[in-house]
């Protein structure tokens, strides 16, 4: 499939419904070529945002609102393809097979970044990918699926363990890292160092409100470090526009407000309602949804 061009797609139509980072719209002004996915069903189509570097095409599809922004990344090598996550329902998956299929080549790995259902909820209509992934997470991906609600992901259930460490995909160093305790128990982020590229998935959300995560304190600490890492320049992240390096700092002061607001908050609605007037601008308002969920008090 040859993705349909859209020369009278505007930046502001493209980015209805984001909070655009000063990263992602340096990004976008200097890189990206945005298309729009082919729509599906009643849902409105994606967008599929593509650059390329160091020899490597990195293409981000970016769900509707409806289904907050989530991502796929398909990394397009010479002749083969990584993807990463597989997005969390049937029409959005169906536009990331798409995708995939335009590119004419074949997946040598999908991986899949953590264990929640807005990153695997699609995963089954992805054709070719059979996602590798951490004991760990597979194991509480196993547990979700029983509940019903999105099906049973078996291209993730049936998938082989992910390495951790550097390996080559297509002759091109890719290195695979574990990150606990943060936005999900287990998060794996894909780097590629030559083309200085990182995949953080929901380590970073980039307009888009965050779940509220497990242990903020120690994302924080995940998240400056990964700040001073010099390995990367350029975030593909788990929900939103791919953006720099410096929309860290953005990651840094949401959570930390994020923690103060819930610590602050008797219930979680008020939680919530200090999230909206904090960022008044951001997407994904589901996401705040999540707060009763995580809520300890």
């Amino acid at each position: 499939m040859t993705q349909p061009s859209s020369p009278d797609l505007s930046r502001r139509d493209l980015l209805k419904g984001t909070a655009l980072t000063l990263g992602a719209a340096t990004l976008l002004r200097s890189a990206l070529v945005p298309s729009v996915a082919r729509a599906q069903g009643a849902l409105p189509p994606g967008t599929v945002h593509s650059f390329a570097t160091g020899g490597v095409t990195f293409h981000t599809y970016v769900s509707p609102p409806q289904a907050v922004h989530v991502t796929s990344h398909v990394v397009e090598f010479a002749d083969r393809l990584l993807v990463v996550d597989g997005t969390m329902l049937p029409p959005t998956a169906q536009e990331v097979s798409a995708l995939i299929q335009s590119t004419g080549k074949p997946i040598a790995m999908a991986v899949l970044s953590h264990e929640h259902p807005d990153h695997w909820g699609g995963s089954p209509l992805i054709e070719g990918a059979s996602f590798a992934t951490l004991p760990q997470i597979r194991e509480a991906v196993a547990a979700e699926a029983a509940g019903g609600q999105f099906g049973t992901p078996s291209s993730v259930l049936d998938g082989p363990d992910l390495e951790i460490g550097m390996t080559e995909i297509g002759g091109v160093p890719v290195e695979f890292r574990h990150y606990e305790n943060n936005e999900a128990p287990h998060m794996v982020v894909t780097v590629l160092p030559e083309q200085k590229v990182a995949i953080v998935q929901d380590l970073v959300y980039n307009g888009v409100f965050f779940a509220p995560g497990i242990d903020r304190k120690n994302w924080i600490a995940t998240l400056e470090g990964l700040r001073d890492d010099p390995a990367f320049d350029t975030l593909l992240v788990g929900h939103g526009l791919p953006t720099t390096r410096g929309d860290l700092d953005t990651a840094i002061a949401y959570v930390t407000k994020m923690d103060e607001v819930i610590t602050a908050a008797a219930t979680p609605d008020d939680a919530i309602a200090g999230m909206k007037a904090a960022f008044p601008s951001y997407a994904g308002e589901f996401l705040l949804s999540l707060m009763a969920d995580y809520w300890t008090k």
